[in-house]
Formats: C-alpha cells, sequence, structure tokens
C-alpha cells in the first residue's frame, strides 16, 4: 500500500526528508548490501544506514555522557596519563626511594634486592635526590630521563607519591587500571572520556578492577597520530564535499526536520542518546565539525608537542605515545592509558633495565614540560605487573653503572608511582609523607601494613581517593568506586590536598 503523506509536511520539510533517506550511489549501481554500503564510503558506521548517523557518531564521540542536549563539561577536573610498564619493571629503591613505615627516609638496612650495592645506600651523602618533593636515588633512570626534558620551573611544580604494593609477576590480570572509575568521578573528554594504545578493555596491558568497567566509556584505541585523526572523520564519502559545504547541507537539512518526522525515520539501530541528540537539535553540530578538525587533533600540527617529544630518544616510544598525551592535555580525551613494552627486563645485566628506566623517564618529563607550555596541570600514575629482584653481581658496563644486575621476577618488590604537575606552584602536600605502605628490611613490601599493600583493586581505589583530593572531593570515594575500604583511616591514603 502506498504511504500517505502528512498533509502537515511543507515542501521544505519533503525536501529535507528526501536528503537524508535518499542513499548516494555510484553511477549505475544499486546498493544491495552492506558490503555495497561500505564501498559507498560511509566508514566505521556499523549498520548506520542514513546521513544523520554519520554526524550522530560524531555527536556521540563529542558528547558520549551527554543528556539531552547538554554536552559533558569537565569543570576543571584535571586530564590523567596512565603509563603502564609491561614487564615487571622496578620503581622501588633504585628509582624512588622506599623505606620503612616512617616513610622514605626510613632507609632500610639493605636495597641489594632493590638493585643498590652498599656504595649506593641512600643513607651515604649526595645518593638522594628531593628537587621534586618526592625523594628519588640520586641515580636513578627515571629521575634522569625526566631531568633530560622537563626544565626547571617545570620539575619545581612537580611532586608525588610511592604506594607500596604487591602485583602479579608477567600477567594482565591485575587489577590496578582505574581509568573507568576516574571517568565516573570526572575526567571526561571533549570527544571521548578513555584511550588506551591497546584494544584492551582497559586500553592498556593491566586490566580495570572488574566492578568499575562501563562499556559505554570504554577506551578507544589511539596507537598513531592518525587514530586520533580517524577520531574526528566522517569518513570518506563526507571528504569528497569541499570544506564543510556539504556536510553543512546535510546539517542544516536534519535541523528543518520536525521531531514527528524525525520519529519517522528508521534508527532502530542507533543507541537511545543518540536519537535524543538528533531529535533534541542539530544546531551545535555544525560549530562541532569546524572545531573537531583533524589539523586540531594531530600531534604532527602542534608545534608544542612535536618539539617537546622531539626531545624523546627513542622514535617509537615518542610516535605512540604523543598523540594520546596531545588529546589529553587538550582536553578531547579525560585520561589515557600508555603501555610500554620491554619492562621484563631480568636479562642477566642492569644495562637494559638503566636505559629503559631512562625512557620512562622522558616520556614523564615530555607529559610535563608539554603541560607546562600549554598550562595545565596533569596527573601521572606509573604501574606494572610485578618488579624485578637484583642479586649480588655488578654490572659494570657503560650502562650498568656499577649497579646489581637484574636477575629475576619479584611481585613483592613491585609499587605504583604518582606524580602530579601544577601549573602555578608546586602541588601542597597533607603532611611530609609520600610513601603509602612500606617495606620490610629485606626489601620486600610489607603486605600487612595497609590495604593497599596487597591489593592491586584497592591500590586502584586509593588512586582514585587522590583524584578526587585534588578537587576536594575525596568525600565521594564511595560514590564512585562502590564503596570505602579505609573508612575512618582514608586520610592514611592521600598525599595531596586541592590544587586550587
Amino acid at each position: 500500500m502506498k504511504e500517505k503523506k502528512d498533509p502537515t509536511l511543507t515542501p521544505e520539510d519533503l525536501e529535507a526528508e528526501r536528503a537524508l533517506v535518499k542513499p548516494m550511489r555510484h553511477e549505475g549501481h544499486a546498493l544491495r548490501s552492506r558490503r555495497d554500503f561500505l564501498a559507498q564510503g560511509f566508514l566505521g558506521m556499523s549498520a548506520f544506514a542514513l546521513a544523520p548517523s554519520a554526524l550522530s557518531l560524531l555527536a556521540e564521540s563529542a558528547r558520549a555522557q551527554a543528556t539531552g542536549c547538554v554536552a559533558p563539561v569537565r569543570a576543571g577536573m584535571t586530564p590523567v596519563i596512565i603509563i603502564d610498564l609491561a614487564g615487571g619493571g622496578n620503581i622501588a629503591g633504585s628509582n624512588v626511594m622506599v623505606g620503612g613505615a616512617q616513610g622514605q627516609k626510613d632507609f632500610l638496612t639493605s636495597y641489594s634486592s632493590l638493585g643498590l650495592p652498599p656504595d649506593f645506600h641512600p643513607s651515604r651523602t649526595g645518593m638522594i635526590n628531593e628537587e621534586m618533593g618526592l625523594v628519588f636515588h640520586r641515580d636513578s633512570g627515571i629521575l634522569n630521563g625526566i631531568r633530560s626534558i622537563a626544565g626547571d620551573t617545570t620539575r619545581s611544580n612537580i611532586d608525588g607519591a610511592i604506594f607500596c604494593s604487591t602485583s602479579d609477576d608477567d600477567t594482565g590480570n591485575n587489577q590496578m587500571n582505574p581509568l573507568y572509575w576516574l571517568a565516573k568521578a570526572g575526567a571526561t573528554g571533549e570527544l571521548r572520556p578513555l584511550a588506551g594504545t591497546e584494544g584492551t578493555d582497559s586500553g592498556g596491558n593491566s586490566q580495570a578492577p572488574s566492578e568499575s568497567l562501563n562499556p559505554p566509556v570504554a577506551p578507544v584505541r589511539i596507537a598513531s597520530n592518525q587514530d586520533a585523526i580517524n577520531l574526528v572523520s566522517l569518513g570518506n564519502r563526507f571528504n569528497e564535499f569541499t570544506g564543510n559545504a556539504g556536510s553543512s547541507g546535510i546539517i542544516n537539512a536534519a535541523a528543518r526536520l520536525s521531531n514527528k518526522k524525525l520519529d519517522m525515520i528508521d534508527r532502530r539501530s542507533l543507541p537511545q542518546k543518540i536519537k535524543e541528540l538528533i531529535g533534541c537539535s542539530f544546531d551545535q553540530t555544525d560549530d562541532q565539525i569546524a572545531k573537531f578538525t583533524a589539523n586540531a587533533v594531530s600531534a604532527a600540527n602542534d608545534p608544542a608537542a612535536t618539539a617537546v617529544f622531539g626531545m624523546i630518544t627513542n622514535a617509537g616510544l615518542r610516535n605512540r605515545s604523543l598523540p594520546i598525551v596531545k588529546l589529553v592535555l587538550d582536553g578531547y580525551l579525560g585520561a589515557g592509558t600508555i603501555v610500554l613494552g620491554g619492562y621484563d627486563y631480568h636479562d642477566g645485566s642492569r644495562a637494559t633495565g638503566n636505559v629503559k628506566d631512562f625512557e620512562l623517564g622522558q616520556l614523564m618529563g615530555a607529559i610535563f614540560q608539554l603541560a607546562a607550555q600549554k598550562q595545565k596541570d596533569v596527573l601521572v600514575y606509573v604501574l606494572t605487573d610485578g618488579g624485578v629482584s637484583g642479586p649480588e653481581t655488578v654490572d659494570n658496563s657503560a650502562n650498568g653503572g656499577g649497579k646489581f644486575i637484574w636477575t629475576g621476577d619479584s611481585g613483592q618488590r613491585s609499587s605504583t608511582l604518582m606524580m602530579v604537575y601544577k601549573r602555578d606552584g608546586r602541588p601542597a602536600i597533607r603532611g611530609a609523607n609520600r610513601q603509602i605502605g612500606h617495606f620490610r628490611a629485606n626489601g620486600a613490601v610489607e603486605g600487612t601494613a595497609l590495604v593497599t599493600s596487597n591489593s592491586t583493586v584497592n591500590t586502584s581505589k586509593a588512586l582514585v581517593a587522590n583524584y578526587l583530593a585534588l578537587h576536594g572531593q575525596e568525600g565521594k570515594l564511595a560514590e564512585i568506586v562502590g564503596d570505602d575500604p579505609f573508612r575512618s583511616a582514608l586520610d592514611k591514603y592521600l598525599i595531596f590536598d586541592k590544587l586550587r
């Protein structure tokens, strides 16, 4: 039966409807299947069959948390970069100092299992560095990497903390990445809340706590500059238009459709939230297309970003990490996870580990220096699956530095590192202690010290608590993570005061 025309439609409504519903075809070719449809150039739209759907995909990316027509606002929440060291690298002792129950400078009797010979013991004169508040070993590869890129003024605006907590060796099963909870706490971006260099639920090597998973905000994979550009691409069919003229025409046609007519278009495959976005208005979509351009999100077109990251000596590390860092610092993403491979470096030398630690430090230094140039605060978490141990055999090679070689995995010598750059002065801490939990005299984590000491999930929650504390919102912890394992002892797990 022939469908009756709605007598309330104006000629303009009919024209707009035809513009949206009529498919675009190659000359002499009728669309018969999804494969034919994809061949027309509508890339990455998975069962979306209308031009508004492409634009809605952009709107969904830009407003993944939207309610009605209201875009999410980060409201000053600090951007976060999570660095996930795959393999169980060293953080404690040879890099960041760890001590007994009284803190970092409650030095252990021996640091041999943490890679330091007696001549490098932190109690010896000149063996520690406190220029960034957090105490590093003077000969730390991470410290030296940071210093090679982040300038004096930048480093004076950084402080941090170390969480003495165990994790399982060489496995992606550690539930230690808090990125979903960070998004729930407010770390959202204008394009997407989260991203990672890997195509996993966490975007990284280590898992996110199972109770934190939230598929609608799952991280998008960004492992290259082209991946970043693809976030704002509407597909090659739209690229055939000159400038924004063609897409603007489609938007304007959609804007002329009444809600009544939009309800008549079959959009059963679209998420309900996109239906709401289509139904409420297209008024802002043209502005979003103008704002979210390839040039805007491309790190290659950001002179400050390319100059700072150009100082990283490992080109592969530089090219893989810069796209996410730029997107996070510019507010397009709320938090991003960068996986660094090769941290299972107990290969019978010390040189390999020293080089990898330096590379990690360079990445951290570049993040802090770029944040300084962009006048942005930033929080960096460093996670690793397990740790390493060093017996009493010295590597005297050029890169070995006379320190003990790494010969075995040791999750009992793991830790998690948190550092904050504040654009207008060093972040204030609540007390003198920058160490959560502590180590035993033999150089292993004291697993009974705190609820974070032997639980990666609780460590994740402590990281979230500290993120909230940066904004004076630590009282929301149970709301964000579902419970409060710290209860009245929460202050023991908090390092920073509110940033501003």
